[in-house]
This record gives structure tokens, C-alpha cells and sequence, in this order.
């Protein structure tokens, strides 16, 4: 900067300020270069970009709880039993007949697509008009441990009737009685359940088909529901089966609480808010399995219906599936993307119309083979990740559709850039300013806690600095914006530094964690940001999972 050059004076009195004077010009050329670039003496600016396909591990999905693709399987059988399952490429590599290893084998199979989800099921056929016994509980408690050990969660759902055969069935009082025994389990592993399905009724829990006619008896289904609720965690949701079953239960005496669910009364702990959608025929034929049986529109907008779902999925969780072996028809990548964009996904089966379950080549093998390029996105005014279309050298990458699926369900939060100071004195004020989009299909549905990490040299944290950031509010567009233009949205600290926090450099880490004191000091079930070069760290002990943003000067008052 030129402050090399200042004259010496001749004197000793001179000579003995000098290296002040040297030090004091050099400081303010620095703040007079930083004003004429735009920036302040005081705080830092830092920019970041997303995920390239060129960069490390660039077309592998990144790894986020309580979103994504998920398996499907049984838990909670006894050791060696018949049981459906495992995917054809695990057959040789586990022993005969049910355990928890093989669709734990499953899930590892696609950790290179982030896969953090299970649809689990639980059947009770076998205790139609009994107690659950401790065996099975004992069962179920395992299952649950297995997802807790290898850092997953559940879209959890009971059933009783394993086929639409009608032959037998639960009556409600068993149901509820049932959800009793179940209760205090749910509530002990609530952590590694993401959702619970409303299940229970019907064939494979979709409330269609049973024995003893339940799907037809509103207010049983309401109690089901009100019983379901209240088993869980009030800030935890269920999933009905068909948008109108929602309406259905809830303008029912029990419950009582019939409105639509809009940005102010989200997660507000309230029946309507806490119930979302799990659409198990997606796309097949004109009604999606029956899930829009009304004409004309049918899987349409202009279906009062669809209409009600489109309005409520930017606020509650929604799942998906296709048919099994494409019976509705094959379903295109792009046209399907479009539809989970729409709805809000947050998880979809990774078992349905694949060939590896089903032996064959169906919708998602068609999907992995089709290319997707950057007009297609822009045309259908999808979400558009920074680079996520380009290698480093800014040329046009393409991609496939079942990675542009697997990539923006549910969150994907991608940094814009951060404002932090460059240096705080230790038992000052931190300011910082961080501006992300979230660039996914849907939001984060569960509560989830946001904090700064400041890290010192010897690895570990040496604070955290809490924020009151909520990311469930991190839409990805505004939910009556038809054009889905990107919202951005800030998350402000504003913190006393510890007096006792020793004077040093620090990483500056953003750590979104589980809201579970058993997961919180798992980085597994924390978030991660969709920024290429942006580094994930970890302490040496395994507790923390934080986003590197910068570093911090800490100096004494």
C-alpha cells in the first residue's frame, strides 16, 4: 500500500515514534482502501456459491436429515421371519428371513444420495382384539435403536391389514387401545421420527379397503387421528392419505378444527397445522391413485382438492410414492419434478417402480438415464441452484432428472453471503449477518435451533452464539408467488462474547443441530449448506457439525 515509504525523521524523538506513525498510516490506508472497495474498516463481506457437479463429491446428494429419498421396509418382526424384503442387490449379502441388518444394508446402499429416511412399518395384525405383547414392543424399541445408531429417522406407520383382501381387521377400541401401548414408545424415540402417518386403518394403513368399513366412519377416524396426535410430541406432525381425510377428521366434534393452514398459523400446535399429506399413488393416472377422485380436473388445478393441497404444502410435511411397477403409467422425470415443486415434497420412496426392488427397469431407471439441462429448469421456473448446471470453468453441465429430484427434496439451503466483524473484543457485542435461499422443493418442518460456533486454534468450540432464526419460515418462494421467484432470507446474531474467551483467531462455523438434546450433539442430524468449497467440520469428540463461514478476531478489551 505504499506505507513502506514513509520519510524518518532525523531526531531521536522522532525516531522513537516512527513505528507508531508507520503503524497509523499503514491502518489507514487499509480502512481507505476497504471504504473505496465498499467495505467496512469494521466488519468482513463474504460471498459464497453452490454445489458444482465438478466439485468434490459434486454429483453425490448431500446429506440432510428429515428430507430426501427414502427406503421402505418392515421393522419390528421377529428375528428370521418370512418378511418382504431385502432390495434384489442385497440378496447373497444377509442371512435368511427379517432383521433390522438388511434394511439397515439398504439405507447404506444409497448413502452416496444422502439418504437419511425409512418408511418404516410396523404391522399388528396379529393382535386384532388383544394386547400388543412386550415381544413386539421389545421389537419395536430395536428398530428404532437401529435408526438412532446409524443416524436416520422414520416416516413411522402402523398397520394391521396386509392386503385389500378385507378378511380381517381392527374394530376402532382396538386401535386406541393399541395407540395407548404405543404411546410411551413414540414418545421415547420421538427424536428419530420425522413423521408419523396416520396409518392404522385399512390396507397397509392407507385407510381404503379394511375390514370392518372404517374409512367410512368419519368420526372414528377422527379419534384415530386425535389419538395419533396426542401420542406425539406437540411439535411433531402426521400424514393422511388423501387431502378431503384431512377435512374429513378434523370438522369432527373430537377435533373440532376445521381451517386452512397459512403462513400464520403454521406451526402453531394446532390439529389442522400438525396434519400433512402422504400421496402414495403420485402421478398415477388421472387421479394419482384416488387421491383427486373428483372430476373433471381430477390431478389438476381447478380440483377443489389438489387446489386445497397446493394451498396447505408450503406449511406441513408432504410425502410421496410412486405405484409400484409403474401401474399407473410411466411417469416423466421432468413432469415429476414439477409436481414435487409444486406440492412441496419433503420425501419420496426410493423403493417404488425401481428396478432395484422390483427386478426390472421402471420411472426412477428412466429418470437416472434422462438428461436435465439448465433450459429445461429455467423453462419450468424449477429451482435453480447456483452452478449446480456448470463445472469451474463456468460451461454447461448437464445433469439428470433423478438428480435434480434427489438434490431439491425438501430443504436445500444455499449461503448468499455472510457480514461478520472482523474482530470483537471478548466480552463485546458479535454482529454478524448471514443471507441464504433456500433453493429446495419444500421447507424444514420440524423445529431446529441456529447458532455460531466460534472455534479456536486447537479445534474445539469455544462458544456458541445462539440466534432466534426459525428455518421452518425459509420458504423457497413465497406461497402465491405463480412465478416461484427465490426469497432470501436472513438470519441476524446478535451476542455477548464470553469475558473470559481468550484472545485469538477463529473459525466462525453456522451449526444447525436437532432440536433433540439426544441429537444435538450429533452431526449426523445436523444441516448442512449446499455450497461448493465451503468446509464441514467436526470437533475431535464427534459433538458438533458446523458450516466454516470465516474467521474472527477475538481481542482484550
Amino acid at each position: 500500500m505504499g506505507c513502506a515509504h514513509l520519510p524518518t525523521a532525523g531526531s531521536r524523538e522522532a525516531r522513537r515514534r516512527t513505528p507508531h506513525l508507520v503503524a497509523l498510516s499503514c491502518l489507514l490506508l487499509a480502512v481507505g482502501s476497504l471504504i473505496a472497495e465498499g467495505q467496512s474498516p469494521m466488519t468482513q463481506t463474504i460471498e459464497f456459491r453452490g454445489i458444482r457437479p465438478t466439485d468434490d463429491a459434486g454429483r453425490e446428494g448431500l446429506r440432510n436429515p428429515e428430507r430426501g429419498l427414502r427406503i421402505e421396509t418392515l421393522i419390528a418382526e421377529p428375528p428370521g421371519s418370512a418378511a418382504w424384503g431385502p432390495a434384489s442387490h442385497l440378496k447373497g449379502k444377509t442371512t435368511p428371513g427379517y432383521s433390522d441388518d438388511w434394511w439397515i444394508l439398504d439405507t447404506q446402499q444409497y448413502a452416496e444420495h444422502g439418504l437419511t429416511l425409512a418408511q418404516t412399518y410396523c404391522y399388528l395384525n396379529e393382535f386384532v382384539g388383544k394386547p400388543i405383547p412386550e415381544e413386539k414392543l421389545e421389537w419395536l424399541q430395536a428398530s428404532l435403536d437401529k435408526l438412532r445408531e446409524h443416524g436416520l429417522k422414520a416416516v413411522l406407520r402402523f398397520a394391521y391389514e396386509r392386503n385389500m383382501t378385507r378378511r380381517a381387521g381392527p374394530d376402532l377400541q382396538t386401535i386406541l387401545d393399541h395407540i395407548d401401548q404405543l404411546e410411551p414408545i413414540i414418545r421415547r424415540n420421538s427424536d428419530v421420527v420425522f413423521v408419523m402417518q396416520a396409518g392404522f386403518v385399512g390396507a397397509w394403513g392407507e385407510w381404503h379397503s379394511s375390514a370392518q368399513n372404517l374409512e367410512g366412519d368419519h368420526a372414528a377416524l377422527a379419534a384415530i387421528v386425535d389419538r395419533v396426535l396426542r401420542a406425539l410430541p406437540a411439535d411433531r406432525m402426521t400424514q393422511v392419505r388423501v387431502p378431503k381425510y384431512k377435512r374429513w377428521v378434523l370438522e369432527q366434534p373430537i377435533l373440532d378444527a376445521l381451517r386452512e393452514v397459512d403462513a400464520g398459523s403454521a406451526h402453531d400446535g394446532s390439529a389442522a397445522s400438525r396434519i400433512g399429506f402422504n400421496n402414495d399413488g403420485f402421478l398415477a393416472g388421472t387421479t394419482c391413485g384416488g387421491t383427486w377422485t373428483e372430476g373433471p380436473h381430477y390431478s389438476n388445478p381447478g380440483n377443489p382438492e389438489f387446489d386445497y393441497m397446493t394451498r396447505e404444502s408450503p406449511f406441513v410435511a408432504i410425502d410421496g410414492e410412486l405405484f409400484w411397477g409403474d401401474q399407473g403409467g410411466k411417469i416423466d422425470g421432468l413432469r415429476a419434478a414439477i409436481r414435487l415443486r409444486l406440492h412441496h415434497y419433503s420425501s419420496f420412496s426410493l423403493a417404488h417402480s425401481f428396478s432395484e426392488r422390483e427386478g426390472k427397469p421402471y420411472s426412477i431407471d428412466e429418470w437416472m438415464q434422462t438428461p436435465l439441462t439448465v433450459d429445461h429448469v429455467r423453462e419450468a421456473r424449477l429451482p435453480l441452484s447456483d452452478g449446480y448446471f456448470e463445472d469451474g470453468a463456468g460451461g454447461a453441465t448437464p445433469r439428470t432428472q433423478f438428480e435434480y429430484i434427489r438434490d431439491h427434496l425438501g430443504y436445500r439451503i444455499e449461503l448468499q453471503e455472510a457480514t461478520l466483524p472482523r474482530a470483537v473484543a471478548s466480552g463485546g457485542e458479535f454482529r454478524g449477518t448471514i443471507s441464504l435461499i433456500n433453493r429446495g422443493f419444500s421447507t424444514l418442518h420440524n423445529p431446529r435451533p441456529v447458532y455460531l460456533l466460534l472455534i479456536g486454534d486447537n479445534g474445539e468450540a469455544a462458544t456458541v452464539l445462539g440466534t432466534v432464526a426459525d428455518p421452518r419460515a425459509w420458504q423457497p418462494f413465497a406461497p402465491d408467488d405463480t412465478e416461484y421467484r427465490p426469497l432470501v432470507h436472513r438470519i441476524d446474531v446478535r451476542a455477548m462474547l464470553p469475558e473470559w474467551l481468550a484472545e485469538g483467531e477463529y473459525r466462525v462455523g453456522l451449526w444447525m443441530p436437532d432440536a433433540a438434546d439426544t441429537l444435538r450433539y450429533d452431526p449426523r442430524y445436523a444441516v448442512r449448506v449446499a455450497n461448493g468449497g465451503t468446509r464441514w467440520w467436526t470437533d475431535g469428540l464427534g459433538r458438533y457439525g458446523a458450516n466454516i463461514l470465516g474467521s474472527v478476531r477475538v481481542t482484550r478489551p
